[in-house]
């Protein structure tokens, strides 16, 4: 497959590119030449496998969408601004027609990587005996102290969280149905899977949010992908912090919350630990509270405080959260691994 794979290389070379000035020199040659003009680096990889991270069936151009999305995602939650990327792929020999896939897979790469002026320097091609494998490093620019960590979260923090939560998840159980892979099939209307199908094979990466978070002062920050409490977690656990979440403040869509209700355990399976939706979980002082909110005003995007950081207890150890539904006391659900799914 060696003459098949300068093909593919070649096609992805001559296909039309987000231009940066910054870029020296991009595909073609042994390396990539990159001017960041003393800028700092944030770089990020994610590596995504057929039948355990995506649908082997998976539509192309949402396939390259998303492989794109969950890596800049990544440098949302920095308060990176994300400028270049290098793919991987590894093409299951003798498959299908590869050359007309990554035609799809990159029309859906490039319409997000156009919006948000990401350019694609480099990367590498092999055929493989395994399956279909994607792997993307998206490289950014930050400034100054203007980044997010998991670290970065103190007592009295408020706990702010964009855009909805548990609509890939309710997605993805729709799907797992469909395909009598066990999930969950919820009498959702056309318009509503649509909607929900949408957030899961789509996410948004909250890239301006992010730079304008960092830039105001915001220091704590993390992308949900595993799902809200087990994200929320991490950052719990590098600041040595607690938490208190009231259930019902997540923020939920029509869609869900029409089929959820005041149900307390599809609380906890979509918004509270369904994964995919790359939306942002922020630690913030509560002097910038009220900033935060204008600057999400002006860009048109949800923004929600579902809880408070708390210093560690006797009854709280560091990395815990104290959960409550509509006022009262709620046990933890067991955790369990999510594996990202579109």
């Amino acid at each position: 497959m060696a003459g098949r794979e300068f093909a593919l290389i070649e096609q992805l070379r001559r296909m039309p590119c987000v231009g940066r000035a910054d870029v020296g020199l991009g595909m073609g040659d042994d390396a990539a030449l990159l001017d960041p003009g003393g800028r700092k680096l944030a770089v990020s990889l994610d590596t995504l496998v057929a039948g355990r991270h995506f649908f082997a069936d998976a539509d192309p151009a949402d396939l390259g969408w998303k492989a794109l999305a969950v890596n800049l995602s990544d440098l949302a939650a920095m308060g990176a601004e994300a400028a270049w990327c290098l793919l991987g792929l590894a093409l299951p020999a003798g498959q299908r027609d590869w050359e007309t896939w990554l035609a799809a897979f990159m029309a859906g790469w490039q319409a997000l990587a156009q919006a948000q002026q990401v350019a694609l320097v480099g990367g590498d091609t092999v055929a493989t005996d395994g399956p279909l494998t994607l792997s993307v490093t998206a490289l950014g620019l930050w400034s100054g102290d203007a980044v997010m960590t998991r670290a970065g979260a103190q007592a009295g923090d408020g706990i702010w969280v964009t855009g909805s939560l548990g609509d890939a998840a309710a997605a993805l159980d729709a799907a797992f149905a469909e395909r009598g892979m066990g999930g969950m099939a919820a009498d959702w209307t056309r318009e509503e899977r649509h909607f929900l199908e949408q957030r899961r094979l789509r996410p948004e990466p909250r890239l301006a949010f992010g730079r304008q978070a960092a830039a105001l002062g915001v220091r704590a920050g993390i992308d949900c992908s595993d799902g809200f409490l087990a994200d929320l977690g991490h950052i719990l656990e590098a600041s040595g912090m607690t938490a208190r979440i009231a259930l019902e403040a997540l923020p939920v869509s029509a869609a869900v919350r029409r089929v959820a209700g005041r149900d307390p355990q599809l609380w906890s399976r979509w918004p509270l630990r369904g994964g995919d939706d790359y939306e942002l979980i922020l630690g913030v002082a509560p002097a910038l509270e009220e900033g935060l909110q204008a600057r999400a005003r002006t860009l048109g995007l949800a923004l929600t405080r579902v809880g408070e950081v708390v210093a560690p207890g006797r009854d709280l150890p560091a990395g815990s959260v104290q959960l409550s539904w509509q006022g009262s006391a709620m046990p933890l659900p067991a955790q369990g691994g999510h594996e990202h799914v579109f």
